[in-house]
Formats: structure tokens, sequence, C-alpha cells
């Protein structure tokens, strides 16, 4: 009887450990952890979102370039100043022209002279023609009479051209701003050599600035040009906005970020915004999309935005991605798959997303 009540003790114990070399399906039991979870629950409400995104880089001066003479030589004059405006075809410096004006003088004589032997030569000419027409004139002379006028005529084109590139070269002496705007950088004083090509200005024109910047690929939806934005300084504190439009969003996202290339132009910026400095832009969309409302407790990013739907008794609730479109506190508004009604997870477990 006591080997008896022994025999049962061991069955007992080893009906407990389970059977030797059995294991539990984790699958099984990940599911049934699932089940007996005790799960807290919100409720998706419809709401209406005014689409926005916020956008930040540098501003550019809308026209910019290094200007510099393309001829070499020694700079004579300087008639500007580092901060000054100038107008479009303003000049700017001057370089020695005293070569230039040589060589174009030159030119222009020669122009003069070779004029003079064609007009010389087209009176021979004609007289060489009555003679060819009464029959006084042998054919020879007749050909060499022709090739005379021909080539002096030719002589006053090559005279021409070589008078024009001389006059290019001395207007070249001269450098004109190609736009209006405002000169960043130059020399400091004239005297200076240069070399054709050589940067010696930065003119800038500020009668507008541009930003250059990427929004989120989803924004493509609704991002398009001519949306009213609002630019902020980038200086501590500033919380005063300047009106600026969207002028061009590109086709195609950009390759290394996978986000949205824009482009927001200001026009007549305050003294507030500089050239080259640091801003921020918000963009708002044109009309309110559809979302819903959540408590953001039910907001999970593994690995990604979503939520856990509840979609059944007794069922596993389902994973449900969503895209943030606001932050509203203690509750968000998001787009994205979802139902009137619908209950979502609050605080969901690491088990769930699982």
């Amino acid at each position: 009887m006591k080997n008896a009540s022994c025999a049962l003790v061991w069955m007992l114990v080893l009906g407990a450990a389970g059977t030797p070399g059995c294991k539990a399906d984790p699958a099984v039991a990940g599911k049934a952890d699932a089940a007996t979870l005790t799960l807290r629950y919100g409720m998706a409400e419809p709401a209406r979102h005014r689409p926005s995104t916020e956008i930040t880089g540098s501003l550019d001066p809308v026209q910019s370039v290094q200007l510099g003479f393309d001829v070499p030589g020694r700079v004579q004059r300087l008639l500007v100043n580092r901060g000054d405006a100038v107008k479009a075809g303003q000049p700017i410096a001057v370089l020695d022209a005293g070569i230039a004006q040589a060589q174009y003088d030159q030119a222009a004589a020669a122009v003069a002279g070779a004029e003079a032997q064609v007009a010389g030569g087209e009176a021979s000419f004609e007289r060489a023609k009555k003679l060819k027409d009464a029959g006084a004139l042998s054919e020879q002379d007749w050909s060499t009479t022709q090739a005379s006028i021909l080539a002096a005529r030719a002589g006053v084109q090559q005279a021409k051209a070589a008078a024009a590139m001389a006059k290019a070269n001395l207007d070249h002496q001269t450098l004109r701003a190609p736009f209006g705007g405002v000169i960043q950088n130059g020399p400091d004083n004239a005297g200076i050599m240069t070399g054709g090509g050589t940067p010696l200005f930065l003119l800038d024109d500020v009668s507008a600035l541009q930003l250059k910047g990427t929004a989120p690929e989803d924004a493509a939806t609704w991002l398009r040009e001519g949306l009213d934005a609002t630019v902020y300084p980038a200086t501590p504190g500033a919380t005063v906005g300047y009106p600026a439009k969207v002028l061009r969003v590109l086709p195609s996202l950009d390759v290394a970020t996978r986000r949205l290339p824009v482009e927001i132009r200001i026009v007549d910026p305050p003294a507030a915004l500089r050239a080259h400095g640091f801003a921020r832009v918000v963009v708002q969309g044109a009309s309110d999309v559809d979302g819903w409302k959540l408590p953001k407790a039910a907001l999970v990013a593994r690995p990604d935005f979503c939520v856990f739907v509840a979609t059944g008794a007794g069922a596993a609730p389902k994973r449900v991605p969503v895209t943030v479109l606001d932050d509203q506190g203690d509750s968000i508004i998001v787009s994205g798959d979802l139902q009137l009604g619908a209950q979502v997870v609050l605080d969901p477990p690491h088990t769930l997303a699982e």
C-alpha cells in the first residue's frame, strides 16, 4: 500500500511537469496570450483636417552671379562699392582700354580705306563694262576687272569683321551688370591685374528670395504650385511670418531621401528675411481632407505608424497602417483604412505587433 501511494505521487509530479521531450507550440501560446490580454479601447471619430507641411532651408537670392571681365587687363576704375544697388546694364568697372581703343581705331581706318578702294574700283568696273559692251575690251581684261572688284568688295567685308572684333574687345573693357541687384563682393581698389573670366564681383538680385527644400512623400497628394505659404525667420523667438508662394513642385522624389522637392518664392522680402539666411516655411493645402480622430495612446510606430482595431469577440486586433495628419496633444488626426465607430486598442502591448 505504501508503494502504491508513492507511485501515485510520482505520477502527479510528472503530469504537472509535462511529458519529457515535449514542448508547447509558441504560436498557440502567443495566440492564447493575446486572447487573454486585458485591452483598453478608444473610438475612431470622423474629422476634417487642412493638410500642412513644414519645409526648412536657406533663403537664396532669386538671381546670383559672379562677374568678371571676358578679357585680361588692368582694372583702371571701380565704379561701384560693396553694398551698392545697380541696375541692369550699369557699368561696374573699367579696364585700361588704351591698347583696345588703338586697335579699334586702326580697324576702323582699315574699313574706310577698303571702302575707298571699292568706290574707285566700282568706277573702273563701270567703264570696263561699257568697253566690253562696245567690243573694245578683251575677255581676259574683262575677267581681270571682275576679279579686281570682287576682291575689293571682299576686302571691305574682311576689314569690317576685324573692326567688329576690335569693337567687341573695346566693349569688353567695361564690365556691366547683367541684371539689377546689390553688389555683395568686389575688389577694394583699382590697379589690380585680372585674367579673362576671373570673378571679381558677386551680384545678388534680392528683389525676391527663394527657398529650395523637401516635403514628405505623402504631401504629393495635395501640395501644388501656387499655394500660399508662410515664412518664418530662423532667429530665436521669431513668431511673425511673412507671405510667400509655392513656386514649383518637382514631379520626382529626391533619390537619396525619397522626399518631394519644393521651391518657395518670397517677393519683396521684408528686412527680417535676409538672403542666405536660414528659414522655415509652413504650407497649407487648399481645402480640408477627410480623416479620423483617435486617442493618441492608440498610435504605434512599429516599424511605421499604425493602430490596432478590434475585429470581433475573441479575435486578435487587426493592424491598420495610418498617416498622422495632425497632433493635437491627447488626440491625433490620421488617414487610413478605418471605419465609423472602429474600436482602436489603447497602449497596445508589444505582443500585438509581434
